[in-house]
């Protein structure tokens, strides 16, 4: 009997225990199953701040936020997914935004005038809300009847909780606005604001200093029976612009613009001048043009012109073409006094063609003059030149010389600067051009100052009779042997013989004032017998 209760004690003992562990088991089940966050949060919209415990099933547990809070407008309702980090997972959750509360206001009575716009927040004040509210109308109020009104505002937030205000709207039988033509006087007094006679109306604001030159808006202060009320005086521009009509010629194919049809146009306002039909600048002859001129408001006005197409048929005409007499050497200005004028074109260029021309050589020939206006009439008008054989006097020759002597020359130089300045001179004011009249010296000479040009013949002859005019001894050198001639100059200013070569060479040395020695050498590294001379003919120059 005893081993029978003692066995079943044991049973009831063992029988607990599984029901025990069942329980546990079920327990930690079930904890591994329950969510780690709630699926949403909500709160009211305006609500300062979100708590990451408010997101946790367990708030024992710490997480954190792994969406911005920051970047979530807590005034504006609405769903929005939030991320949240416990123990190294991600859970998701919801933040839901809601507005519940309706929009507060205080009334506010309004005074308007006649015809006055009006809106919905004139007649509130101290509006609050968590979230952005819409103010409108229940029903618009009419202004344009004078009178006390009731007016129903509606407030409306994000949440679409709404609230009615009731206020009240006095329409004075007063004009809110005054129109004056832009560019007249003014002359507005008071009762050309009241409608009601009855109304005791005075300007407050000083008219005298507004600027009614232009189309503007001006604000004002009225007194309406001791209360002070704003209307306005608006400047307009309802006058067309005006304008003097003009009657234009033009040359076929020329374009004219609108604006060169009109003078002395009038308006308050810019103006834009257009064609009301494009002109046809092709067709010969007289048309009747219609002018559109409309300014910044719109008003427009047209005036008539005549436009008169023309054809060019004649060509330019020359003056100051003559024949000319000039000697072999000489140069000539072909367009020196000589212009071209052209009943169409103010600016008009010519051609000279002188390519028959020959001033080495006497002669008779022939210089065209050319020129061709825009409508491709042309002229070509023909003028002789007589070129006469130079035949050069010594009295000529020294006219020449002394005006170049007289600039390079100054009191108190010796005569060896004064042949360093005739060598430069030389130099510079000659082009070598290979040619040269080898038949009389001072002939050349005169033909080399004229036309600045020559070979080495003619800058020896200018050299020689630049040295001789200034009082310096020279004597001309000539090359022996060679493939070609060359001349060149001995100078003597006091000191001995020296060479003296004012023609140009391809190496650039200095030839002024050389010894034997010094062209001998030259002669070496030039070769073709540069300076080679006989000897026997000239006095020898220093050793150094």
């Amino acid at each position: 009997m005893r081993n029978r209760r003692r066995k079943r004690k044991i049973q009831v003992f063992l029988m607990l225990l599984d029901l025990f562990v069942l329980i546990l088991v079920i327990s930690l089940a079930y904890m591994k199953m329950k969510p780690a966050v709630v699926k949403a949060v909500t709160v009211e919209a305006g609500t300062g701040s979100i708590n990451i415990k408010d997101f946790l099933t367990n708030k024992r547990k710490n997480g954190s936020f792994v969406t911005d809070i920051n970047n979530i407008n807590l005034n504006i309702p609405g769903a929005y997914e939030i991320k949240i980090k416990i123990n190294g997972r991600i859970y998701k959750s919801k933040l839901e935004i809601v507005d519940t509360v309706a929009p507060k206001a205080d009334p506010v009575s309004v005074i308007a005038l006649k015809d006055q716009k009006i809106e919905a927040t004139d007649f509130i004040t101290n509006l609050s809300d968590a979230t952005e509210v819409t103010v409108s109308f229940e029903a618009k109020p009419d202004t344009s009847i004078p009178g006390e009104k009731d007016v129903n505002i509606i407030l409306k937030d994000m949440g679409n909780n709404r609230t009615v205000i009731s206020s009240k709207l006095t329409v004075l039988n007063v004009k809110s606005s005054v129109q004056v033509e832009a560019g007249t006087k003014l002359n507005i007094k008071a009762s050309d604001f009241a409608d009601d006679s009855k109304l005791k109306v005075n300007i407050l604001s000083d008219l005298s200093k507004l600027d009614i030159s232009k189309p503007a808006i001006h604000t004002i202060q009225l007194e309406v029976d001791g209360l002070v009320v704003e209307s306005k005086i608006e400047v307009v521009d309802t006058t067309p612009p005006k304008a003097v009509a003009l009657d234009k010629e033009v040359w076929k194919g020329d374009v004219l613009a609108a604006q060169d049809f009109v003078t002395d146009i009038s308006d308050a306002s810019d103006v834009k001048v257009t064609f009301a039909e494009e002109p046809d600048f092709e067709t010969l002859g007289t048309k009747e043009i219609t002018i559109i001129l409309e300014d910044t408001y719109g008003n427009k006005s047209e005036v008539k012109s005549m436009l008169t197409v023309k054809e060019d048929t004649e060509p330019p005409v020359f003056s100051g073409i003559k024949n000319q007499i000039v000697y072999v050497g000489d140069k000539i200005s072909y367009k020196k006094g000589v212009s071209v004028k052209d009943n169409k074109d103010t600016d008009i260029s010519f051609q000279v063609d002188s390519s028959n021309v020959n001033l080495n050589k006497a002669g008779t020939y022939k210089v065209y003059y050319i020129a061709e206006d825009s409508s491709g009439n042309k002229a070509k008008e023909t003028a002789t030149i007589t070129v006469l054989p130079l035949t050069v006097t010594e009295e000529m020759l020294n006219e020449k010389v002394d005006k170049i002597l007289a600039k390079i020359m100054k009191e108190g130089m010796t005569k060896r600067e004064i042949a360093w300045e005739i060598y430069q001179w030389v130099k510079k004011n000659v082009v070598y051009t290979g040619y040269s009249d080898k038949s009389d010296w001072r002939k050349e000479a005169y033909r080399g100052i004229v036309t600045g040009m020559g070979d080495c013949f003619t800058y020896y002859a200018i050299s020689e009779a630049l040295l001789t005019r200034a009082g310096i001894d020279n004597m001309r050198v000539t090359r022996v042997g060679g493939k070609t001639e060359h001349f060149w100059n001995l100078i003597n200013c006091g000191d001995g013989w020296y060479h003296f070569d004012s023609c140009p060479n391809k190496d650039k040395r200095q030839t002024f004032m050389l010894t034997d020695a010094e062209v001998e050498e030259l002669t070496r590294l030039r070769g073709n017998n540069y300076y080679t001379f006989d000897k026997s003919l000239y006095p020898r120059t220093p050793e150094k």
